[in-house]
């Protein structure tokens, strides 16, 4: 009893870690976006969404390190699921907001196709280290588009971006990165004690606590976005964000097994996700507007998957 308690202390300790290191991580890639010319749309679309993902990142290597890659592949599907009905719907309620057309055309286009090829490379219940190879140079391909892009619409760098100096964003950087490794493999032990004393399936843990414990980092932005009258950018945030961690906190870790398998709960959840998005896609093509009937319909997809995933599992729980 005591080690199960002790375990979720450590837990809650992890996801705390996590989030306040992310923010010293950020402010370092700040840094180097302002040093190297880094345009905004780059930054909103990758480094912001790449600092934000780091614990997902962090999970996902520590649980192949472990030897327990169930725990990185529930959190990531799961955070995805979160980040593009939940988040968006909490972000919405707060503030309406209109959608751009660029964002959704050039981003929106490279996350449908990096669900579905995800997808089908689960289809059969198992992820080769080919497959996660490729995850990885497709989201090398996105980032090159995105340069390509800016270079073409001829963006203007962040040269006005509030950030550390270059001393102090090196410190934040190497900190943030430090604490968010140790956290990671916090979170990740943690898990694996818990999991085994309430006899609580991995994939199912993941999928629902850690994969909205690691995501709050990402709440936190769109929240902030929201009050300041940016929706947009939190929608470009939770598709950038999601972008990076099928394609790259998935692809990275997977490369190294020569084998990984997919259980049920998340062969389950990869076409709810591809149908969570299409819904989405759906609410933005009316008009281009998002409104709290909008966030209704999106929290009540996210709540109908956590009822889809929890119903077969109904006695972990009684």
């Amino acid at each position: 009893m005591y080690t199960l308690l002790i375990s979720i202390a450590l837990l809650a300790v992890s996801f705390l870690l996590l989030n306040y290191s992310t923010d010293y991580f950020v402010r370092g890639l700040g840094v180097l976006c302002k040093r190297f010319e880094i345009p905004g749309s780059i930054v909103g679309a990758t480094v912001a969404a790449i600092g934000s993902s780091a614990p997902e990142f962090g999970t996902s290597v520590f649980s192949v390190v472990e030897a327990h890659p169930t725990i990185g592949l529930g959190t990531i599907i799961g955070s995805a699921i979160f980040n593009i009905t939940l988040l968006i719907a909490i972000s919405v309620w707060i503030r309406g907001c209109s959608v751009s057309r660029d964002v959704l055309h050039r981003d929106g286009l490279f996350y449908l196709i990096a669900v579905l090829i995800t997808g089908i490379c689960m289809w059969d219940g198992k992820i080769s280290r080919y497959e996660a190879v490729s995850w990885t140079c497709l989201y090398a391909v996105y980032l090159a588009w995105l340069i390509w892009d800016a270079k073409r619409k001829k963006e203007e760098f962040l040269g006005d971006m509030e950030v550390p100096s270059n001393i102090n964003g090196a410190v934040y950087l190497i900190a943030g990165l430090l604490f968010i490794i140790f956290a990671a493999a916090l979170l990740v032990r943690s898990t694996i004690t818990i999991t085994e004393l309430m006899g609580i399936p991995e994939s199912l843990f993941s999928l629902v606590i850690i994969a909205i414990g690691t995501s709050i980092s990402d709440l936190f932005i769109s929240i902030h976005a929201a009050r300041n009258g940016m929706g947009s950018l939190a929608i470009s945030n939770a598709i950038g964000s999601n972008t990076f961690d099928i394609l790259a906190c998935l692809g990275i870790p997977l490369s190294f097994p020569t084998e990984t398998t997919v259980v049920g709960d998340i062969g389950i959840s990869m076409p709810y996700l591809l149908v969570s998005f299409l819904i989405f896609l759906l609410l933005v093509r009316i008009g281009w507007h998002l409104n709290k009937k909008d966030a209704s319909i999106l929290f009540a997809v996210y709540v109908g998957y956590i009822a889809i995933i929890l119903l077969g599992k109904v006695h972990y729980i009684v």
